[in-house]
């Protein structure tokens, strides 16, 4: 009976959640994140070539994290942290992506 409560609490808990079937995406860095990151650079005493070498790293690491970094929703999060089974299976199936017509090992 127990396990039967948990499946509906967690389904539950999934329907109600904001992310609800969108349960992974890309890091979102806007174009508005990156100004807000130019403003707070006007308020510092940094020479004009330190805040644009920062400018220039903050730009990289926003494209470097939108291909990279995931954000996930905090029920997939700890599915994940408490089914480490899940997390391999999810895992094989990456590492398998595109493999069709491949016996699984």
């Amino acid at each position: 009976m127990g396990d039967i409560l948990d499946e509906v609490t967690a389904l539950v808990r999934c329907k109600e959640c904001p992310w609800y079937k969108n349960c992974v995406i890309p890091v979102q860095v806007s174009v508005e994140d990156i100004g807000q990151f130019r403003m707070a650079m006007q308020g510092t005493n940094l020479p004009e070539q330190a805040k644009s070498e920062l400018d220039q790293i903050m730009e990289s690491m926003a494209a470097m994290s939108q291909e990279m970094i995931l954000q996930s929703c905090p029920v997939f999060t700890q599915r994940l942290k408490e089914e480490p089974k899940l997390a391999r299976q999810l895992k094989k199936m990456m590492q398998n992506w595109g493999k069709e017509g491949e016996p699984d090992e």
